[in-house]
């Protein structure tokens, strides 16, 4: 039998992350997953950097509990950006994607955002993303001023760097944000997803693909992330510097 139910995979990119990414999978599993069932195929494929603390085991492990749950095991550590493209191709030759989202593992990106993005979805636009900067958003309580400082100085220098004077300038409030969710055909299936064309292995793959999805012409809307404190883990910061 045939479903008509939309497939969205949440690719959740890992690099010691044991601390948390069983308790993330089965989060969604058991909490997120299941008022999303009756419209939404939902899928997660985390793509683990060759993890020295066993996140890929633990992945596998709940792949076996959980038949929506799958591992990209990564040879070579190719930075956060390469991982998400990974990942985009494998779920659009492998798990059929309609939607794909842009999620972290350690809970920084609260799990309940995601039945309000997919509504946007439904609703007809093509990429949606997390923003701490409109009403309803907010950076961790516990960022001191110099993170904070810095978020805000290097959101304005991206937005001027992308979009000044045009249009986009205005209504892309938070371009660092690495939560987001994008339609498949038409545009993640459009993007170059040749990891060797970004300009860089960290966290600027995030502006090239915002840049090159909204010039592909995407309907696009913010909505707001509360973006949470890490508590396991290493930063993705410091994931970068090694």
């Amino acid at each position: 039998m045939t479903s008509n139910k939309q497939i969205a995979v949440i690719v959740i990119p890992t690099y010691n992350e044991a601390g948390s990414i069983g308790e993330m999978i089965e989060y969604l599993n058991t909490k997120t997953f299941p008022s999303l069932d009756q419209k939404w195929d939902m899928k997660i494929l985390v793509v683990d950097a060759n993890s020295p603390d066993g996140t890929g085991k633990i992945v596998s492990e709940k792949s076996k509990k959980y038949s929506n749950t799958f591992l990209f095991a990564e040879t070579s550590k190719d930075g956060i950006g390469a991982a998400y493209l990974k990942g985009f191709k494998y779920s659009m030759e492998k798990l059929n994607a309609d939607f794909i989202f842009e999620f972290d593992g350690d809970f920084q990106h609260p799990p309940e955002s995601i039945p309000g993005m997919l509504q946007a979805m439904d609703e007809g636009y093509d990429y949606v993303i997390g923003s701490r900067k409109i009403k309803g958003g907010s950076n961790p309580k516990g960022w001191g001023f110099k993170r904070v400082f810095l978020s805000e100085v290097g959101s304005m220098i991206a937005r001027i760097v992308m979009f000044f004077p045009f249009k986009n300038f205005f209504k892309v409030t938070d371009p660092t944000t690495g939560l987001k969710v994008t339609r498949v055909k038409g545009f993640v299936n459009h993007l170059n997803l040749d990891y060797s064309h970004l300009y860089t292995k960290s966290f600027g793959y995030k502006f090239q693909l915002l840049f090159e999805t909204l010039k592909l012409g995407a309907k696009f809307k913010e909505v707001p992330l509360i973006f949470n404190v890490r508590t396991t883990g290493e930063s993705k910061i410091e994931k970068q510097a090694t």
